[in-house]
């Protein structure tokens, strides 16, 4: 613990707030978003060397219909960075953006709808190298959630799964991880219980599988402190 630095203090305005999810780094640069702050206070992608030095506000998140309130880290496909916001867009909704490493191209490629592209994401997306995968925990046909893939330029959009609740889980918040075959994740809500689930399903929808249904202090347990 000797070796502990405070990198950076994020500052409203200045260099954003209320920073949710992970950093990721190019070998140079750490970058990240934070959920509020910035000139318009709806949030902003950032970049930082790991000694503190070389802070770029990359993107600043304007009023609607920008997308705004980034949550969840960022993914990369060596060009550009993509990201999700829970609020803004279009349909104020979300939306799922890109932007280069210095700054430039942002562009929204999808704005969340409810019933067919689902709404308000949060989490971090999973790149295969084609299709960009992720969940939104509300909307879909069932208004349960879904998981869906998109390629990077906005196009080719699918819901590969609508969520229903009961048996197979409702509300799927976080990220999704895959083995190369499977994709994983969890949901908030749904299942057996109504406590959430453990899921995997191939990235072309089929194999859909409810792994575990949580079940609360019988199944996990309880902490003694």
């Amino acid at each position: 613990g000797s070796s502990y630095s405070r990198v950076i203090d994020l500052g409203d305005a200045g260099n954003g707030s209320a920073p949710i999810g992970s950093l990721i780094s190019d070998g140079t640069y750490l970058y990240g978003t934070t959920q509020h702050g910035g000139t318009y206070g709806n949030g902003i992608v950032f970049k930082v060397k790991t000694d503190g030095s070389g802070y770029v506000k990359l993107h600043e998140f304007t009023a609607l219909p920008s997308p705004r309130y980034p949550y969840g880290a960022l993914v990369s496909d060596g060009t550009y960075l993509y990201g999700l916001t829970p609020g803004g867009g279009t349909n104020n909704m979300g939306a799922l953006f890109k932007i280069k490493t210095d700054g430039s191209g942002y562009a929204d490629i999808l704005d969340f709808d409810g019933s067919t592209h689902g709404s308000y994401p949060q989490g971090a997306l999973f790149f295969d190298g084609t299709f960009l995968y992720g969940m939104t925990p509300f909307g879909g046909a069932n208004g349960a959630g879904i998981v869906f893939k998109i390629k990077t330029d906005g196009s080719a959009f699918l819901t590969i799964h609508d969520f229903a609740g009961n048996p197979d889980g409702s509300a799927p918040y976080g990220s999704l991880n895959s083995d190369g075959t499977y994709l994983y994740g969890m949901t908030n809500a749904g299942g057996a219980n109504d406590l959430g689930t453990i899921f995997k399903i191939k990235t072309d929808g089929s194999g859909y599988l409810k792994i575990l249904d949580f079940a609360g202090i019988a199944k996990i347990g309880r902490a003694h402190v």
